[in-house]
């Protein structure tokens, strides 16, 4: 289930809105709590939403924001594999519950990447696959809806992707204290790795080379019987 390779054959239906996952205002309301938690400085020139599922930014202070999906709803609609983006010409690019859906993640990612300026921003949100709430997936009819028919990877592989990239890792945690669903206590919470999701905050670095042009010294002649090498003691 998780050593499953990234690329897949199948393509899976990505989320149209928040009502597409079980219990979806749960979820918003989940990620919401975890920006506000977090509280990362979300600012620049372009913001771009991979998927229809609008983000519940706490302070989000970003001049134009788009929405890029194949669905009728996107500001432009496009294949997520293939961005119609200029290279280095956005700020934060989001990925809400974006890369379980999708047959070639690292291809989706690599277009994020190659669309991010240098010190730009990825937000990414995951189903955590160690949540009790993954449970349901062993019932059939549960794994024709999200988000148990999407795919399942850990925390510790998106964050090694992120690294091959070159980015660091500004915020990660889970995201979703108990299970996804209302309860009458809302108290209920379990150990952080049973979380229901996670999110991770990432930014992009790129460190310039800059030669540095080394002189050749030139080697002085020493004349003299007093001269002694170095290391050397005369008699």
């Amino acid at each position: 289930m998780f050593l499953k390779p990234a690329l897949q054959q199948h393509r899976t239906a990505l989320l149209t809105s928040w009502h597409d996952l079980s219990h979806g205002e749960w979820w918003r309301e989940a990620v919401a709590v975890w920006l506000r938690e977090h509280d990362p400085i979300v600012f620049g020139q372009y913001l771009i939403t991979l998927g229809a599922l609008e983000v519940p930014w706490s302070d989000c202070r970003v001049k134009a924001q788009y929405h890029i999906h194949p669905g009728v709803s996107a500001d432009a609609r496009a294949e997520l594999t293939a961005l119609p983006l200029a290279q280095d010409s956005v700020d934060w690019i989001a990925l809400p519950f974006v890369l379980e859906y999708c047959a070639d993640p690292h291809q989706v990612l690599r277009e994020a990447d190659r669309a991010l300026r240098a010190d730009g921003c990825l937000f990414l949100t995951f189903n955590n696959p160690w949540a009790p709430h993954n449970m349901a997936r062993v019932w059939p009819p549960a794994r024709a809806r999200a988000p148990w028919r999407g795919r399942l990877f850990t925390k510790a592989r998106i964050e090694d992707w992120l690294a091959l990239l070159n980015y660091e890792i500004i915020h990660s945690g889970p995201l979703g204290k108990g299970v996804p669903w209302p309860t009458a206590n809302e108290k209920v919470w379990l150990f952080p790795a049973a979380s229901a999701g996670y999110g991770i905050v990432a930014r992009k670095r790129e460190w310039p080379l800059t030669w540095a042009r080394r002189g050749h010294a030139k080697r002085q002649k020493v004349r003299g019987a007093e001269a002694v090498p170095v290391g050397r003691t005369s008699l």
